[in-house]
């Protein structure tokens, strides 16, 4: 029933505890041997690392020494200058130029000489640069001057040559203790040879020493496209390096900015602060150990070699009934066999295994019945809803959609699958409801609405976000619920609308006057143009009631309010607060006289009689009006609009009044 390519598996099985024979063999020979290198690894890198300290520490002292001498050499000669010559810079020249022919030429010190104004006065050797210059508030000026001492400069690039530099200045003293002029001397640090000696210093054959100043700038280098930048400059991070420029002395292990691991010592000069660095890579260094680890690797791997061969033959004996179980596995995957096959007769450990694997078999078929089952009543259930139903990804793409999508938008849950929200819904809607998507992607259920086109027509939408959280946590996904809430928005403003407006009339009422005067006092006071507020009723509407009816009562209201939008701006709000009582709102109005032209003209148009289903009804107006005040509270103004209707009233109707403040 099997073939020979059907046993390459358990093949495998026992080549792999025949590996793992090899490897256990391999791991514990090569452990001991590399743990006896390890401990002479230490040993040998603490003799290196103590030889590359003690070789800086020397050519540390051989530097200071240096300097203290170039110092030296320089104050010695300060202090020779006599009195007269202070001041006679010709004599001066002549008198240095004979000092410096007794130091060596190989120095290339040049003697500069300031005056007590940082003035250039001479110099001993042609510059190429300009022949002037003031060096005040230069370093080794500034602090020669102040300290009466000499001072030895940071490395710093020559105004006069442009070449990189050390100085050595001393100030010279008159008989009152004042200093009258400063000399200096220069040295050029690559061309002199002052720090050709640490070439010669480099540990191994890829080593190398480096100087660098207290913070950080790189004085010597054998790399010269580093020199006088700052060791932060190259990208990487050396820790052994940021650890010197803290102050630490002495040797350490570290990776170099370029990755590899080498032995860095340093040593600090202590006449001018500058680090003075050794690296040795370690690869170097600790090439012999390597070639000895090299040989413990081979020898291992034979042991192991030989252990792996005997593990094979000792496995294949012991695993050939736990091939005969796995033929039975590939018979019921491949050729249909039923899972009976699996129930082995054997009473040992492969036997239950084979028992074990019935029974699972038989549970896992019955389960995906269930579970497809499932699956089909809640396909059917979604899909017969009126609300989208899906699943969207962290990267905003659908992973799941029911039919209601094909519904509105023609898009089958199978093509919806992979498909990015702005391709189906528009990157300007997908725009908007990111915001809401983010917020469910952070773990919150999100409720908001939407606008967008479904079939062809404007439609408001109210989706729901719920976060899928996973038990670590995380948010993987977000379960959309999306309702069509249109009919329920066109009702919400109907009844919004009609809350605003009085049936009867169709202009606006009492709560919408006070919310459009609220608004309307708001603009007046920000723009400084008052507004005027009329207040009006019909004259003996009462007696319009009991002579015609309520019915022709209602057509007068009716018509007066038509005439009353019609006289107005169509920037004024004309609204019935109740009974026959009316109001209107006019903004920006210039004069009380622009106010009164208004209401005359109100009072003008309900003089014509009104025509109504019980022939012509003779109706006329009383109106008070009224100027609103900065800061005027909207109670205040309608006490006011009141109190000149009834001023009005009291004139014998028919006509207008204005407030009198």
């Amino acid at each position: 029933m099997t073939h020979q390519g059907l046993r390459l598996a358990p093949a495998n099985l026992k080549l792999r505890l025949a590996s793992v024979a090899a490897v256990l063999v391999f791991a514990a020979t090569l452990l001991v041997t590399l743990s006896t290198l390890s401990v002479a690894e230490r040993g040998t890198k603490s003799v290196i690392g103590d030889q590359q300290y003690t070789l800086l520490s020397g050519a540390a002292s051989f530097m200071d020494d240096r300097l203290a001498e170039r110092l030296g050499q320089v104050e010695a000669l300060a202090a020779a200058i006599p009195p007269p010559l202070r001041t006679d810079w010709a004599a001066l020249r002549a008198f240095l130029a004979d000092r410096a022919r007794l130091w060596s030429p190989a120095e290339n010190l040049n003697l500069v000489v300031f005056d007590a104004e940082g003035e250039m006065r001479l110099s001993l050797q042609a510059l190429p640069g300009p022949t002037t210059l003031n060096v005040r508030g230069t370093d080794y000026f500034e602090r020669a001057v102040e300290t009466r001492k000499g001072v030895i400069s940071r490395p710093i690039r020559s105004r006069l040559t442009g070449s990189h530099i050390v100085v050595f200045s001393a100030p010279v003293l008159d008989q009152a203790g004042r200093v009258s002029v400063v000399l200096t001397g220069s040295v050029d640090l690559r061309r002199s040879g002052f720090l050709h000696q640490l070439s010669t210093l480099k540990p191994g054959r890829t080593g190398y020493l480096f100087l660098m100043t207290a913070d950080g700038v790189i004085i010597d280098h054998p790399d010269e496209t580093r020199l006088f930048q700052h060791v932060g400059s190259t990208p990487g991070v050396n820790r052994g390096t940021d650890r010197a420029l803290a102050g630490f002395e002495g040797w350490l292990e570290s990776r170099s900015k370029d990755g590899t691991d080498s032995i860095y010592a340093y040593k600090r000069l202590r006449t001018t602060g500058w680090i003075l660095a050794a690296r040795y890579p370690s690869a170097e260094a600790f090439a012999p150990m390597d070639r000895m680890r090299r040989n413990a690797f081979f020898s291992a791997g034979g042991l192991a070699l030989a252990a792996g061969l005997l593990a094979w033959v000792l496995v294949y004996r012991l695993l050939s009934p736990l091939q005969d179980l796995r033929d039975n596995v590939v018979a019921i995957r491949e050729n249909g066999a039923g899972i009976e096959v699996l129930r082995d007769g054997r009473k040992d450990e492969i036997g239950e295994l084979g028992r074990a694997f019935h029974a699972l078999v038989a549970e896992r078929e019955l389960a995906e019945n269930h579970r497809a089952a499932s699956e089909r009543r809640l396909r059917m259930i979604t899909d017969n809803l009126p609300v989208l139903i899906s699943y969207i990804d962290r990267e905003h793409r659908f992973r799941f959609g029911n039919a209601t999508y094909e519904k509105w938008f023609g898009i089958t849950p199978e093509q919806l699958v992979g498909m990015p929200v702005a391709k189906l819904l528009g990157t300007g809607t997908e725009a908007d409801i990111s915001p809401h998507l983010e917020q469910a992607f952070s773990g919150q259920a999100v409720t908001h609405e939407v606008r967008i086109p479904v079939r062809g027509e404007p439609r408001i939408l109210q989706a729901t976000y719920i976060p899928d959280q996973q038990p670590e946590g995380s948010v993987a996904g977000v379960y959309a619920l999306v309702h069509d809430m249109t009919h329920v928005k066109e009702v919400e403003e109907q009844l919004l609308q009609l809350a605003r407006v009085d049936t009867l009339t169709g202009i606006a009422n009492r709560r919408m006057f006070g919310e459009t005067l609220h608004h309307a006092l708001d603009r007046a006071r920000r723009s400084g143009k008052p507004l005027a507020l009329a207040y009006l009723d019909i004259d003996h509407f009462k007696k319009i009631n009991d002579t015609f009816g309520h019915g022709i009562g209602d057509e007068v209201l009716t018509e007066f309010a038509r005439r009353l939008a019609a006289g107005v701006r169509a920037t004024d709000t004309p609204a019935r607060l109740s009974g026959d009582e009316f109001v209107v709102i006019f903004e920006e109005i210039g004069t009380r006289l622009e106010a009164e032209r208004i209401a005359a003209k109100i009072v003008e148009s309900m003089r014509v009689p009104f025509r109504t289903s019980a022939g012509l009804v003779q109706v006329s107006t009383s109106v008070g009006a009224a100027l609103s005040q900065p800061r005027q509270p909207q109670e205040q103004l309608l006490a006011a609009a009141d109190s000149a209707l009834y001023a009005a009233k009291g004139k014998g109707r028919n006509g207008y009044a204005f407030f009198e403040g």
